[in-house]
């Protein structure tokens, strides 16, 4: 390599530097530049494949981890899905799981570790109580556990050659709540009317022949001809019907059934005292016993319409709400509920006049 050089001297042995006097002895040459030409662009061709790759595998360890977030957030909301009281047919799939991928749930093994000594009371996990066989798997705490799961199949977005990857996420809940309706007791009883103790204890059954005439009794009841036609008393869909259409919170049908008052008594005397107060409340007459009779007292009959004129009004200044939106309805719209508005107007009239008729009867 070729280049200058520069002469350094000792100024005590050579004072007379600007002669320009080249003196070799005790002379040190340091080269005055280095060509290194080419050589930068020789590492960025060396560096950058290898920044390339150090960036492709950031891009799919990133893309890896949204989708392993992703299948856990699936595997959850699946798992929730079908906890009591809702229902995983009714909620649709997450837009962001592909139809390739699967999720589902399902019952997991127990878990004994929460089986904590202090619950282990003979109350409540026996597995007797005195005479009584208790049910000691109803309060388990280790039951009851619900997993989801989801599994998803994706290829690298950067590096194809490495292949796919396969992911796998679950999570689990602990679904065991006891509920009133996990004691096994008919859907079709009150809370209130219900006894748990049954599904709690094995409790010994009546002596005679009791047992079997108040299972008779029940089945009467429940298979009795007329009970479709009793319906109306609690179940009437047209009230559900018009709450789910308008948003209306609490959009039950109301209770018509007669209570019996409740009494504490072997007395039968009492008792049918108790029953005939029930049909006159039924019919609307006074009772003959207890406080003084009021003016008036409204039969079964006389609170139904009343309920229904109610639900009728409510209905029609929906309706009417609806004619004085801002954009109005179209004329086709318009039409059809002043339809529907006088059709409810009809059975508003014909309801009042029925419930005037039972009002005159009862004076």
């Amino acid at each position: 390599m070729v280049g200058t050089s520069t002469l350094i001297t000792d100024n005590n042995r050579f004072p007379h530097a600007g002669d320009k006097v080249a003196a070799w002895r005790g002379a040190v040459h340091f080269p005055a530049g280095n060509s290194r030409r080419g050589l930068a662009p020789l590492e960025l061709v060396i560096a950058v494949p290898l920044f390339l790759f150090i960036m492709a595998l950031m891009i799919n360890f990133a893309t890896v981890s949204a989708w392993r977030v992703r299948g856990l957030a699936v595997a959850r909301q699946t798992v929730w899905t079908q906890r009591h009281p809702r229902n995983a047919a009714t909620v649709p799939r997450p837009d962001y799981w592909p139809t390739p991928a699967t999720l589902g749930a399902g019952g997991v093994q127990d878990a004994p570790i929460l089986d904590d000594p202090r619950v282990n009371l003979p109350v409540v996990r026996g597995p007797n109580l005195g005479t009584f066989r208790v049910n000691d798997q109803l309060l388990d705490p280790t039951r009851g556990f619900r997993q989801g799961t989801s599994e998803i199949t994706r290829d690298f977005p950067m590096l194809a050659s490495l292949g796919g990857y396969r992911l796998g996420s679950g999570t689990t809940i602990l679904d065991n709540c006891w509920r009133y309706r996990q004691t096994g007791l008919p859907y079709w009883w009150h809370d209130h009317w219900a006894h748990r103790l049954t599904a709690v204890y094995q409790l010994p059954t009546a002596g005679g022949n009791y047992l079997t005439l108040y299972v008779q009794a029940a089945l009467s009841i429940l298979n009795m001809p007329q009970r479709s036609d009793l319906l109306i008393l609690d179940r009437d869909p047209e009230f559900a019907a018009y709450a789910a259409r308008f948003g209306w919170r609490g959009g039950g049908a109301p209770d018509f059934h007669p209570g019996l008052s409740r009494f504490c008594s072997l007395d039968l005397s009492l008792a049918q005292d108790r029953v005939e107060n029930l049909i006159d409340r039924i019919g609307g007459v006074a009772p003959k016993q207890g406080p003084p009779p009021v003016a008036h007292v409204p039969s079964l009959a006389e609170r139904m319409a009343g309920a229904y004129i109610g639900l009728y009004r409510r209905v029609i200044q929906e309706l009417q709400n609806q004619l004085n939106a801002v954009p109005p309805p179209s004329p086709a719209q318009i039409a059809a509920i002043q339809a529907e508005m006088a059709d409810l107007q009809q059975k508003v009239d014909t309801l009042e006049a029925f419930r005037q008729s039972l009002q005159d009867h009862g004076r």
